[in-house]
Formats: structure tokens, sequence, C-alpha cells
């Protein structure tokens, strides 16, 4: 992998979002795929001299980061529910969708449950979900260093489509070219 002009790395997690980022368009040079140990290599890059991190994935994965669970192998952590349903709280949803969020067999279905009410709030969640991983990340790389390093994230759902940005994902997307399919 090699660093863009503009710094600017993006982190793939697995094969699914090896496969989604190339159909978007994204550069195979400046993508270094990645598995489950996302925090030591959030570290890695800061280290490494990265100005510009994206983090593009699965919702259903990323979703831990936004739970300060940086080891997303499901077999040591889990949790996903519950930091949904954690952020549906601070986020004051109504109370009967935070309830179908916490019964909810997935972070799909979750989504899809909010999605059948109310298509605007279901985004605005998600959007909000990945401005919480975003924060997280730049929180966890902070506690080992001062380095000068911009985390976004990007989210992609089980149908295989670009949903959802943070702050810093939107602009890092922009950068490449890329579109949320909303």
């Amino acid at each position: 992998f090699e660093i863009n002009s503009a710094g600017l790395l993006t982190l793939v997690i697995g094969e699914n979002g090896l496969d989604l980022a190339l159909k978007l368009g994204f550069t195979e040079k400046y993508i270094l795929k990645v598995g489950n140990w996302l925090g030591p290599l959030l570290v890695a890059a800061a280290e490494s001299d990265v100005k510009k991190l994206l983090i593009f994935g699965y919702h259903g994965k990323l979703v831990k980061l936004a739970g300060g669970i940086f080891h997303t192998h499901n077999h040591l952590a889990d949790g996903r529910l519950e930091v949904l349903t954690a952020l549906a709280v601070q986020e004051e949803i109504p109370f009967y969708l935070i309830q179908k969020i916490r019964k909810s067999q997935s972070v799909q279905a979750a989504l899809l449950i909010v999605e059948k009410r109310d298509r605007e709030l279901a985004y605005y969640l998600w959007t909000r979900l990945a401005c919480v991983i975003e924060k997280r990340s730049n929180t966890y790389v902070g506690n080992y260093g001062s380095w000068s390093i911009e985390i976004g994230a990007a989210l992609f759902d089980r149908d295989r489509r670009l949903r959802w940005a943070g702050q810093f994902g939107c602009q890092q997307l922009q950068a490449l070219g890329v579109n949320l399919d909303n």
C-alpha cells in the first residue's frame, strides 16, 4: 500500500470491504485490507505519518468501534446492539424504537426496523454512529501519542451499499470522488 498525495490511506475491513471499495473506484494502491485488530492498526498508521485515514467497513463490524471495542472479532467482544441502543438513547430516538433496536437479531435487522418506521431518522442515527466511530477512533489513537491524523469512517450495509459516513469520512470520500448511496 501507499499513502496518496493528500496523505490519505483507506483501511478496508475484510474481503467484502475490499471488493466494494474497488467497485466504487477506490485506488487499490491506497488501500490496506485489514482484519479484526483495528486498534493497533490505527496507531501504526499514525506512527507511519498517515495524515488522513478512512476506515471503510460493514456497519455490523464497525459499530463496535463506537463502543470502544477495537478488536472486532465476535469471539472476543460483541456488544453491537448494546452500543447501538446506547447511541439511540443519547440521540433521543423514540423509546418504542429503542426497545425494538435492543431486541433485534442483528444490527442490519435494527436498521431495517428503524428505516421502516422513519427513513430519515434511520439515516440520522447511522450517520451519528459513523461520527461516534470517528471520535472514538481519534481518541483511541490520541491515547498512544500526539500525531496529526484525521480518522474518518464510512459504513456500508448488508446489501453492500455505501450508506453513511461521519464528518471526516464524508470529506475523505469526496476527495476520493466517491458518493454515498442514499
